[in-house]
């Protein structure tokens, strides 16, 4: 049986990056409401000021810190900060990032760059800053939001693919070295949640297509990312069929391959028609 979340939660620092919206926020709350004290880190000052204001209250302890952990010098000196203040983190959620809506052929190499960054080199950034003094104390858990992206071939937006396929494959290496300091290692698969990462102009002018209206509720990821923490699960897909699929189309071949690769390529010939072609 995983411990009462009362007990396990209360009083542990919880670091979250991108904890100013979306999953990282709604992580934030219920963190907060099971006693913990949490640190917020996102890249943009107003971003990180409104979570802070909108997360206080009576008995709650929470910091906010401007960090891109697209840039090594501003994960080092803040996680420096945060490890000064309160030490090493009792619970380190990777959960910063996000997509563009394009192929590799229409992106810009800065997009490439950017991308790659943020969603793979980021987290392992903000780890490696923190696994020092979790080494140090003989505990901690690491807990990395990658995306069903990480074990399906979801695209277009292939470069945000590979960042997840990435974390997962790194994840999964991270966890055998970390183990003997007491430190675990936890991957979250979230299929489509409807938050301000479709925001992005690219998202906004897609084609609608039918399989984008399959969402999971927020509360939902929110659930099973803490249930994982409880049972120290090293991989959780949201919803846990989602785990089938990624099995199945590995495992069966061109059973499964050959319909969802004609998808994906009906959904990049979608994107080049609705660009003119281009």
């Amino acid at each position: 049986m995983p411990p009462r979340r009362e007990d396990h939660f209360a009083d542990k620092l919880v670091v979250i990056t991108g904890g100013t919206s979306g999953i990282g926020l709604a992580l934030a709350k219920k963190f907060l409401n099971l006693r913990a004290r949490v640190a917020v880190l996102a890249d943009k000052a107003g971003s990180v000021s409104s979570a802070v204001a909108q997360l206080s209250g009576d008995d709650r302890t929470v910091d906010g810190y401007v960090c891109d952990i697209g840039w090594a010098e501003a994960v080092v000196d803040t996680c420096e900060r945060i490890s000064a203040k309160h030490g090493a983190p009792d619970i380190l959620i990777n959960n910063a990032g996000f997509a563009i809506y394009r192929t590799v052929e229409q992106e810009e190499w800065s997009e490439v760059e950017r991308l790659m960054s943020v969603n793979f080199a980021g987290p392992i950034r903000v780890t490696k800053a923190f696994l020092g003094g979790m080494v140090q104390r003989r505990s901690g858990h690491i807990v990395n939001i990658a995306s069903i992206a990480g074990a399906l071939p979801l695209t277009p937006c292939a470069v945000y693919g590979a960042a997840k396929h990435g974390m997962m494959g790194w994840s999964k290496c991270l966890a055998p070295e970390v183990a003997r300091f007491g430190i675990d290692v936890t991957v979250v698969c979230p299929g489509r949640v409807e938050t301000n990462f479709f925001n992005h102009e690219t998202f906004q002018r897609r084609p609608r297509r039918k399989e984008t209206e399959m969402t999971v509720p927020m509360q939902t990821v929110v659930e099973a990312t803490l249930d994982a923490i409880l049972r120290r699960q090293s991989l959780r897909y949201v919803p846990r069929y989602y785990g089938l699929m990624a099995w199945a189309y590995n495992a069966l071949g061109p059973l499964v391959r050959y319909p969802f690769d004609r998808i994906m390529q009906s959904r990049i010939e979608d994107l080049y028609r609705s660009s003119g072609g281009k």
